[in-house]
């Protein structure tokens, strides 16, 4: 007694655990996966190419130090001649500025005032780490749908399973009314092959839809991180919310990005402002007298540069030009696409509800059918096959019907992807 309680406990336990992941759970395991982290890291990495570029606006400073030998007296710092004429008369007491070895220390920096097409690469970036924002959320939607689509899928193929079997079990209970009217000689024993040859086909379809199953369970579990011993119940919360095609703003997002790229590759024939400078101190013993010299250098300006030939940049420009073009024509081909889909898939959605109705009738009539050709068949007043067909009306019926629920499914998962409705919004 005992032990019966403890299995009996053990299994409410299980069947428990079984039904306590439903479609929500499955849904929001999706965020915390490997390739919802990885699109994230994509917008951090496209948010640090927007700043890099920003970078490149800001002044820059650097430290140097060096140690130079030359094979003869080199300048530690430029001289006027006047001064140069001062030290060469008083020979040797004045240490001249010239040694063949020469310690430098110094600094310089480096401001760019003006450079127009840093701002415009700096807007493209931001169109850049827009469009991966866009996409992470279109990519998690993406896997959403495909998520409720294998549910869609696998609870087809657990009803279907459960069609064929109850036709295994209908089958063998003729089996048994059969065997005895062989045994009186009835019917011929040939009556009861093939009965069984129909019962071993639908051990292999039954065999079949579990490998089905088995894929369907391990694409499930790749996704999600969660492993189904069985389907989840899908009821429709909400219809999808139809507006803008979401799924254009990721290329949408590209085609400006592009389109800020060509203006930049044009500003690269622009002026530029730049401010530099730097300062340098040097040491050294005089070639003269041999006396420790210490020198200091500085300089700062302000630089204006224009390039007036450079074939390099209308090359990137024409390179721009067809990165655009090319950003451009993928954002018309998939906006046609999507906008043609989107109608056949709202056209079939309403079409697949009338068929899901029509297939309900379709089995309810072949039940009664089925129950009518078993009498006959007992009856002896049909033929072995021709109850056959009737069963094989009942289980098509069925497929059918279990067909239709999950192609709608899959067909309202399609429509959310497209419209950029988050599935834990339509479905629970």
């Amino acid at each position: 007694m005992k032990k019966t309680v403890t299995t009996l406990g053990l299994t409410l336990m299980l069947s428990s655990a079984a039904y306590a992941t439903n479609i929500t759970t499955l849904l929001n395991a999706l965020e915390k996966r490997p390739e919802n982290r990885l699109d994230m890291l994509a917008i951090q990495k496209s948010a640090l190419g927007e700043q890099a570029i920003g970078d490149k606006l800001l002044p820059s400073a650097t430290l140097n130090v060096g140690y130079e030998i030359y094979n003869s007296p080199n300048g530690m710092v430029p001289v006027p001649p006047n001064e140069l004429i001062g030290m060469v008369k008083n020979n040797p007491a004045v240490p001249q500025p010239f040694a063949k070895q020469i310690m430098h220390e110094g600094a310089s920096f480096t401001w760019p005032i003006f450079i127009k097409s840093i701002f415009t690469l700096k807007e493209k970036a931001r169109f850049l780490n827009l469009a991966a924002r866009e996409k992470q959320k279109l990519s998690l939607i993406q896997r959403e749908a495909v998520v409720v689509g294998s549910v869609a899928q696998l609870r087809y193929l657990e009803a279907l399973k459960m069609a064929l079997r109850a036709k295994k079990r209908s089958i063998l209970q003729t089996m048994v009314s059969t065997k005895l009217k062989v045994k009186e000689g009835r019917v011929p024993e040939s009556a009861l092959f093939v009965l069984s040859s129909h019962i071993n086909d639908l051990d292999i379809s039954l065999n079949n839809i579990d490998q089905n199953i088995n894929l369907l369970a391990s694409k499930i579990e790749t996704l999600t991180g969660v492993h189904l011993t069985h389907s989840v119940p899908l009821h429709l919360k909400h219809n999808v919310k139809r507006g803008e095609i979401f799924a254009l703003k990721p290329l949408n997002a590209r085609v400006e990005a592009s389109k800020k790229g060509l203006k930049a590759a044009d500003e690269a024939y622009l002026p530029s402002v730049v401010t530099k400078g730097s300062y340098n101190f040097s040491q050294g013993d005089a070639y003269n007298n041999g006396n420790r010299l210490h020198e200091g250098f500085g300089s700062a300006g302000i630089y204006l540069t224009m390039p007036i030939f450079d074939h390099s940049k209308t090359t990137a420009s024409e390179e721009a030009k067809v990165a655009y073009l090319q950003e451009k024509t993928e954002y018309e081909k998939t906006r046609h696409t999507l906008t043609v889909q989107a109608s056949q898939l709202t056209r079939e959605i309403s079409l697949l509800k009338r068929s899901v109705t029509l297939a309900k009738k379709s089995v309810s009539d072949q039940k009664k059918l089925l129950k009518i050709a078993k009498v006959s068949f007992a009856n002896g007043n049909i033929t072995e096959e021709e109850y056959l067909r009737y069963e094989d009306a009942l289980a098509n019926a069925r497929a059918n019907l279990y067909s239709f629920q999950a192609k709608e499914w899959q067909d309202i998962a399609q429509l959310a992807v497209i419209y950029g409705n988050d599935m834990k919004r339509i479905v629970k």
